[in-house]
């Protein structure tokens, strides 16, 4: 017997073992992480945490052929000087809902099933486990260096405490994409899957196995480094300095290595506000719109 409880773009479906399933469909092509999700997390949260009791875990998954394409870039290319404190309520909201989501006491696996970027990738940072789908279309990254920002969902802290900071920097400051066999060489997820069906199967084996587990960063406590962030650079990394996002980000970073994670979350959104409203960034982001548009434009012309 399957319990169902549907939301604005989520609808939570829970199998007679108790396994919760968390299907994102938001509105468009691709989930985004625009206003519709928030509404969505927040009423889905909603009805995780009031069933929570007869929960054995959750499986965040997506109805579209890719997992999440990131933020909603619109919306930041939108954000105007003197708006500051309604950005930060935003992504200071964006932020608990994660936070609640990893600390609700009950296992929670990603079940990535194509792109997983920029926000998409931090919503599984916020998972326990994160299994892909094997395939050509399947990758994560955290691009937002390229747009001249940081990830402002807790990507940056998450992934310096998992993978220490110099692991962590490759990845933030190059925004790359990684396949799966290379995602999972480097441990950005934990498992992979053949098909949908093995996707799901491993999900809610490794619940099973796991029914209570704790992320790392509330497990430990932050690494103590002698030396900055910026002394754990890549090998032959050689920083950006027209992005202002580059300095940022490290700064984050070093950060997220010597404070409790909260307190890092919140240098976290600071950054990202002082990035979202500079020149540099609205260049960046304007000029992905640009280039987005003329590629449809030759795309339509052939």
């Amino acid at each position: 017997m399957r319990e169902s409880g549907a939301t604005a773009g989520a609808q939570l479906e829970v199998d007679g073992d108790g396994i919760g399933t968390l299907t994102f469909d938001l509105p468009g092509k691709v989930n985004v992480m625009n206003e519709a999700f928030m509404i969505a997390m927040r009423e889905a949260l909603a009805d995780i945490e009031r069933r929570r009791g007869a929960l054995r875990g959750v499986i965040l998954a997506s109805a579209k052929p890719t997992f999440f394409a990131g933020g909603d870039l619109a919306m930041m290319l939108r954000a105007e000087v003197g708006r500051e404190e309604s950005l930060h309520r935003h992504f200071d909201e964006l932020k608990s809902y994660f936070r609640r989501l990893e600390k609700l006491g009950i296992p929670v696996v990603a079940a990535i099933n194509g792109l997983a970027l920029g926000g998409g990738y931090e919503l599984c940072l916020a998972a326990h486990h994160r299994i892909a789908l094997r395939g050509a279309k399947t990758h994560v990254a955290l691009p937002e260096v390229q747009f001249g920002i940081l990830p402002a969902a807790g990507g940056i802290v998450r992934l310096t405490r998992k993978l220490g900071i110099g692991r962590a920097l490759a990845f933030l400051l190059s925004g790359q994409r990684l396949d799966v066999e290379t995602a999972l060489e480097e441990g950005l997820i934990d498992d992979v899957a053949d098909n949908a069906g093995e996707l799901f199967a491993k999900s809610k084996e490794w619940i099973a196995l796991h029914p209570h587990p704790v992320q790392p960063w509330d497990a430990e406590p932050a690494p103590q480094f002698s030396e900055d962030a910026a002394h754990r650079l890549p090998a032959g990394f050689e920083p950006d300095v027209s992005n202002d996002a580059v300095a940022e980000i490290i700064d984050v970073a070093g950060l997220a290595s010597r404070v409790d994670v909260d307190a890092a979350f919140a240098a976290e959104t600071r950054g990202f506000v002082r990035l979202v409203l500079s020149a540099n960034a609205k260049g960046r982001i304007a000029a992905f719109f640009e280039g987005t548009r003329l590629a449809r434009s030759e795309t339509q012309a052939v």
